[in-house]
């Protein structure tokens, strides 16, 4: 198995490994090589003691779609306004009319 690994070289001039797909999982040393050794032999003996699973999270979801769909909460809310129907007229009607190009 491949990791990613971040080497670091500190001003004194030593080096510190990490894996950051593995919290606490570093090695240093004075040398690249080395660093890489110690966190190489970390992770191993790290993975002898862990387990890789997997859980599933049942996701609750509301039994009202109007909490669900947040567009639903204002759908046909300007059923009954008499205004309603003579605006989308005058939209269909300017949709519909060919752009003037100058």
């Amino acid at each position: 198995m491949q990791y990613t690994v971040l080497l670091h070289r500190d001003p004194t001039g030593a080096y510190e490994a990490m894996i950051p797909a593995v919290p606490g999982c570093a090695g240093k040393g004075s040398t690249r090589h080395e660093a890489l050794d110690d966190l190489k032999h970390f992770l191993q003996d790290w993975l002898t003691t862990t387990e890789i699973t997997t859980i599933d999270v049942h996701f609750p979801r509301p039994v009202d779609n109007e909490q669900f769909n947040p567009w639903l909460v204002t759908a046909g809310m300007f059923q009954e306004d008499p205004l309603l129907e003579a605006m989308l007229q005058e939209i269909y009607a300017l949709r519909d009319t060919p752009e003037i190009v100058e």
